[in-house]
């Protein structure tokens, strides 16, 4: 596969978010439909057919596309270096994107954003048990315009979320400092995959 420009994957992050979300109201609709129904509604079978191969678990992209190489290092004792590696990425990589401080970017589009990476693979933690922020509005940091996630998945893709920051406290699920990956995904105003294997390239 070609190597993208920063362009050109943010555009077609924009069309799988697009993608996502129209799919996330058909299911909504789906879910909740009203009983009992006045007619059945007649839905094209390409649509169905073109669907199906975007069903398979995320895991089943080829190796080919995103090879099975990590970033991030996972485990405690690397959140620091992560965060200097992703932000590093982010500062280089990401157009109208750039670094405040250790902890915040500036992006053209989200405003200022507080900044994270992250390797768990169940979720991110956002506030910390024993600390000021575990209550929205209590860290100075709550104030940025957005939270920027950066996730090394583990399996080849690396993944930035762009999420608002209140939001996340009320879906923190993971005792009770953590949210869940699929519940940042919904909450995400932007989400951008790649692979690992590009964001090792810019920086080795």
């Amino acid at each position: 596969m070609a190597q993208m420009t920063s362009a050109e994957r943010v555009r077609l992050s924009r069309w799988i978010n697009r993608v996502e979300e129209t799919a996330d109201t058909l299911l909504d609709l789906l879910q909740n439909m009203p009983q009992p129904m006045p007619r059945d509604p007649v839905i094209d079978p390409e649509l169905t057919n073109l669907l199906s191969k975007f069903t398979l678990q995320q895991d089943d992209m080829s190796e080919e596309d995103f090879p099975m190489v990590q970033f991030l290092k996972s485990g405690n004792g690397h959140q620091v270096e992560n965060r200097k590696r992703a932000m590093a990425y982010v500062a280089s990589e990401i157009p109208g994107c750039r670094k405040i401080d250790d902890h915040t970017v500036k992006t053209d589009g989200y405003g200022t954003c507080h900044f994270s990476a992250f390797t768990h693979p169940r979720g991110a933690m956002i506030s910390s048990p024993n600390r000021e922020d575990s209550n929205f509005g209590s860290a100075p940091w709550h104030s940025r315009d957005n939270f920027m996630m950066f996730r090394d998945a583990g399996d080849g893709r690396c993944i930035i979320y762009v999420a608002p920051i209140e939001p996340l406290f009320e879906k923190r699920t993971i005792g009770h400092h953590g949210v869940k990956w699929e519940d940042i995904r919904k909450a995400a105003l932007h989400t951008l995959v790649f692979p690992a294997a590009d964001a090792l390239k810019v920086i080795p």
